[in-house]
């Protein structure tokens, strides 16, 4: 199981520091994304964000925004290799995995915690990996929503192929259910990107 330290931030100071503790502590690092508009939140623009490519370092996105697509391009210049967009942005999902693939990136697909079972499989069918969220995006420091274990034990009966992810209250407790449901990677934000001693927090979730 991939273990990736989440920067979601609402100011280039903010983004600054998480990014400066999670560079050298982790392979893979996602960055939030997020409009003011799908969610309350807003993130530093896009343009803020340095080059990526300058470092050895893995980078997703993950699209907390209406109209996804109108982001890839910018994305893809920055350097960010895979893509996560949620299905509740879209019209057309499918439509949005093929326009990520065509330039040659990752795609993902991201559920909020009342996606249903069924349409999570139904979409995952062209998708590189899902991210599950374990509660509502565009906040930190909120509780897991256990309901997302079950969820994850009917997808894995029925598709073994598309790698799970999941987002959102992960703690050392959890992830060890995780592990037995074979989620591929999770995703963690200020329990690392908040603590004093991230390396030690990152130790504590191996």
């Amino acid at each position: 199981m991939k273990l990736i330290p989440t920067i979601f931030a609402q100011s280039k100071k903010e983004f600054d520091e998480k990014f400066k503790k999670i560079l050298p502590i982790a392979k893979n690092i996602q960055i939030d994304v997020m409009d003011g508009k799908f969610v309350k939140a807003r993130s530093i623009p896009i343009k803020q964000i340095p080059n990526l490519k300058k470092y050895k370092n893995n980078f997703e996105a993950h699209l907390m925004c209406l109209h996804p697509e109108k982001y890839f391009t910018i994305l893809k210049k920055k350097g960010f290799k895979k893509i996560f967009f949620h299905y509740e942005s879209a019209k057309s999902p499918e439509k949005i995995v093929d326009k990520i693939k065509s330039l040659q990136l990752k795609a993902g697909i991201a559920f909020n915690p009342n996606a249903s079972v069924k349409k999570i499989l139904k979409l995952s069918a062209k998708a590189d990996a899902i991210l599950l969220m374990g509660h509502a995006p565009g906040k930190e420091h909120l509780a897991f929503q256990n309901s997302i274990l079950k969820k994850i034990k009917l997808f894995r009966q029925e598709n073994n192929r598309v790698a799970i992810q999941i987002d959102g209250g992960i703690s050392p407790k959890i992830i060890t259910k995780l592990a037995k449901l074979r989620v591929n990677a999770v995703n963690t934000g200020s329990y690392i990107s908040a603590s004093e001693n991230p390396k030690k927090a990152m130790r504590a979730f191996r």
